[in-house]
């Protein structure tokens, strides 16, 4: 008669496969020890694996999905507040346009962790309209090239802050 073997025992193999201390063999003997037959055993692990094996595939594609997410919002907020500090939107409204455009792209790239990248989001699209009057202040004509450096002067000090945040606010599933 074939032992049960129940769900408290698949979470303690799942965490010492995540933890690097799994010895099949060891837990193919200990399990025939604690009752199992033999090709019970052998079924538990295999199943077991190939969960592992489908867990980490899960995670590696979410993972996929974060990245992509995170480079699409930081590429529309650019276009959003460079497109706002080229056609010369430095009023206050478009500004706050941009910063809520900004703040909902931040959102949307880290649900799980927000704050980080909502501030320094709405940081760089703060400061890009600012930037890009200051620099095309009282020229005609301009390089497309150029607009680079009013967003290095306005992202980078809000990229910063978004990094030091996410090491000051680590989301719940790291």
């Amino acid at each position: 008669m074939e032992k049960e073997f129940t769900y408290q025992q698949t979470l303690d193999l799942k965490n010492k496969l995540k933890a690097g201390t799994f010895k099949r063999e060891l837990e193919f003997f200990n399990l025939i020890d604690q009752g199992y037959e033999p090709d019970q055993v052998k079924k538990i692990l295999d199943n077991l694996l190939k969960s592992h094996k489908d867990d980490l595939f899960i995670e590696a594609k979410e993972a996929e999905k974060a990245k992509e997410r995170d480079k699409i919002s930081f590429a529309a907020v650019i276009i959003i507040s460079a497109l706002i500090g080229i056609l010369g939107g430095n009023n206050g409204l478009m500004i706050l346009v941009s910063v809520v455009a900004a703040c909902m792209c931040g959102y949307w790239s880290s649900p799980e962790n927000p704050i980080p990248a909502m501030t320094g989001y709405g940081i760089g699209a703060f400061l890009m309209p600012i930037f890009c009057a200051f620099y095309l202040k009282g020229r005609n004509s301009y390089f497309s090239i150029e607009i680079l450096i009013p967003l290095l002067f306005s992202f980078g000090p809000g990229l910063l802050i978004k990094y030091l945040l996410s090491l000051l606010m680590p989301s719940d599933q790291e």
